[in-house]
């Protein structure tokens, strides 16, 4: 028995057991508050630590037993309020049923013992507000029969859950008053509908009143009579129970110093690990910084050299008799000018130097082109199957990223199988994605186009299959991977509001489900043709780049669509010979990255001498200069290389236009 018993409780027990055995049973006076039935003293800390372990289970059970209840009852949404069941299948499914599921996970912890009472009072509280929301939502008459839902939730809290009275009292007044508040004043109620609820409602709640303070009255009886009989025994077993309690102390004590230990040796080793995991990221990081400054000075160079390419060949075509046989030639020269424009952008996307562009997209074309790519470079004992169906709906995504996806998954199943034959499938159809698989798939109902990747490689080990997103994680040996493919990927899925789903078994191979929302064909429009119909003019216009091949591509290109050009390699030559004469020129086209002044500089000093002057900035590549950037210090229009004819075209036009309104 505690010492805090025989030194606090023990007097008033005492002279309990001698009225007791004077005056007999009739002469018991439990120390109880009669509104709180609270004891005085340290007997009521006692009581409910006694409480809590005798009815700890069936609290457990009770509340699992609503959730049943309250679920069960979802399917009268769906018979009387079909059109309305949605919502309160949200209420009754996702914050009610979790809100009651929340607190049985809660009575697992050590804290529960101290918020045991608040806890079960919530959760009786928040299943009576869910019926009265369904009551505000459903439209009458079929409300009506909601509020037997409240007499069942005060039937479970006060009668069959163990929850103290004051608590149970609050939580069935609190029902009370929400309902009260939305039958009368917030729904249109009948009145002798009004008075034949509430004649139900406040008399199951003040009879469960009734029965919850009986319950709670007789258990503090027992426990107290009990205490009674102990105060008998104590004379015998102080003693020994007063050396027990000092070998138990003892024994805590030990056993905490042994936990404080293993708590440190256990700190100490995760610390080492999160250290060596912190420095492994940062030399990640540091490789990706080097790659993405790579790839920037790359991508610069790339689009520099394309231009001309992409230039001349649209002047040939543009020259070209109709059906010519040159033609088609500059045709294929074109297009593989342009693949080679969206590997820059694949560059740019890799080292995080290119903002998504989410564009609605019929996904098969991509998926073969991506296919056709990798044809090249997987070896033919690797058998690729496909399967995909072009009739799916087009999704919205950025191109280069669903081509990034397809190339690292595929590369993946590749690398399964490199040391053997194998068979690498790829398949894209349109599913639908139902209420009941929406928990499961982490997805909203729809239509969803699914991509699957697969491969008869060695498979994934079960122990290690929730990581293989994670970044940095990889099983391949060092300089075999940075272990960011598949957690670009997944970081790609779900920017697109989609969801991956891994399937793996050693041994037999691995099989990767992409899912991604459709959107409406409706709105759909395929991407406009680069050979349209291009607007000329008869304006001055003064181009600036210090790459002779492309001042010589774009005075060409220009001249032939009407315009009078001036060029300069020079950024300091071009700028005083506009000083000479300002509104000679009508527009002024330059590169950003430039030696002695560059694009920005020149524009700003032009525009400090004429404000009203349309400049359009062409860059290759700029780590500095943004078009947000750009648009902020005046500049008309922002052009990336390679120069394609009808880009430069609009953006001259737009330009000039801008600045005449």
């Amino acid at each position: 028995m505690d010492s805090l018993l025989g030194d606090v409780a023990a007097p008033e027990i005492r002279q309990q057991v001698r009225m007791r055995s004077e005056h007999g049973p009739k002469s018991l006076n439990l120390p109880l508050n009669p509104f709180t039935l609270a004891f005085s003293g340290s007997l009521e800390t006692e009581y409910l630590d006694d409480f809590f372990n005798k009815s700890l289970k069936q609290a457990r059970l009770i509340l699992l037993s609503g959730i049943v209840f309250y679920g069960i009852f979802g399917f009268l949404d769906a018979k009387l309020l079909p059109g309305a069941k949605g919502t309160l299948w949200i209420i009754r499914y996702a914050v009610v049923i979790p809100g009651i599921l929340a607190v049985i996970v809660f009575s697992f912890s050590s804290r529960f013992k101290q918020y045991m009472q608040m806890c079960l009072a919530a959760a009786i509280t928040l299943s009576g507000l869910g019926i009265v929301i369904m009551i505000l939502i459903a439209p009458p008459p079929a409300n009506y029969s909601y509020y037997a839902g409240l007499i069942l939730v005060l039937i479970f809290g006060y009668v069959f859950l163990r929850i103290r009275f004051i608590w149970a009292a609050v939580a069935g007044w609190t029902i009370v008053a929400f309902y009260e508040i939305a039958s009368i004043w917030l729904t249109a109620t009948p009145m002798e509908v009004l008075l034949n609820n509430n004649f139900f409602i406040l008399s199951a709640n003040v009879i469960g009143m009734f029965a919850c303070y009986s319950s709670e009255y007789y258990s503090r009886r027992d426990f107290y009579l009990v205490k009674l009989l102990e105060i008998e025994q104590e004379k015998v077993k102080s003693a020994n129970l007063e050396l027990e309690e000092r070998v138990r102390e003892r024994t805590s004590q030990l056993m905490r110093s042994n936990e404080e230990l293993v708590r440190e040796v256990e700190a100490h080793r995760r610390a080492e690990e999160e250290k060596k995991g912190l420095e492994n990221q940062l030399r990640q990081a540091q490789k990706m910084e080097a790659i993405g400054t790579l790839a920037g000075g790359i991508a610069h160079d790339f689009n520099n050299i394309l231009s001309p390419i992409i230039g001349y060949s649209e002047m040939i075509i543009d020259d070209a008799p109709e059906k010519s046989p040159l033609t088609n030639k500059i045709e294929q020269i074109l297009m593989a000018a342009t693949r080679a424009k969206e590997l820059v952008r694949h560059i740019l996307t890799f080292s995080r130097q290119t903002e998504q562009e989410l564009l609605p997209l019929e996904l098969h074309p991509i998926i073969k082109e991506s296919l056709t790519l990798l044809r090249a470079s997987i070896p033919s004992t690797i058998e690729i199957r496909q399967k995909i169906d072009t009739g799916c709906r087009p999704v919205l995504a950025d191109p280069t990223q669903i081509h990034q996806v397809l190339i690292n998954l595929c590369t993946n199943a590749f690398h399964a199988m490199r040391d053997r034959d194998g068979i690498l499938g790829v398949e894209m159809s349109e599913v639908e994605i139902g209420a009941a698989d929406c928990m499961a798939m982490k997805l909203d109902p729809g239509r969803y186009v699914k991509i699957s990747v697969s491969d008869t490689g060695h498979g994934i080990p079960k122990n290690i299959l929730d990581r293989v997103f994670e970044p940095y994680f990889t099983t391949k040996k060092p300089g075999e991977g940075t272990g960011l493919g598949l957690s670009v990927v997944h970081g790609i899925v779900k920017s697109n509001h989609g969801e991956i789903k891994l399937y793996s078994e050693p041994g037999k191979g691995t099989t990767v489900n992409i899912y991604l929302p459709c959107i409406e064909s409706d709105g759909f429009a395929p991407k406009k043709s680069s050979r349209e119909a291009v607007t000329g003019g008869n304006e001055s216009i003064l181009i600036v780049d210090d790459e002779e091949y492309i001042v010589t591509m774009l005075n060409e290109m220009l001249e032939r669509l009407g315009y009078h050009v001036t060029r300069f390699t020079d950024s300091t030559k071009a700028f005083a010979e506009f000083r000479k004469d300002p509104y000679r020129f009508d527009l002024i086209i330059t590169d950003q990255t430039m030696p002695k002044m560059t694009g920005t500089e020149l524009a700003e000093e032009c525009m400090r001498i004429r404000p009203d002057l349309p400049v359009v900035v062409c860059t290759g590549f700029s780590e500095i200069l943004s078009e947000e950037k750009a648009r902020a210090i005046g500049i008309s229009e922002y052009v990336t290389k390679p120069v394609v004819k009808n880009e430069i075209a609009s953006a001259i036009r737009n330009a000039l236009a801008s600045r005449r309104s």
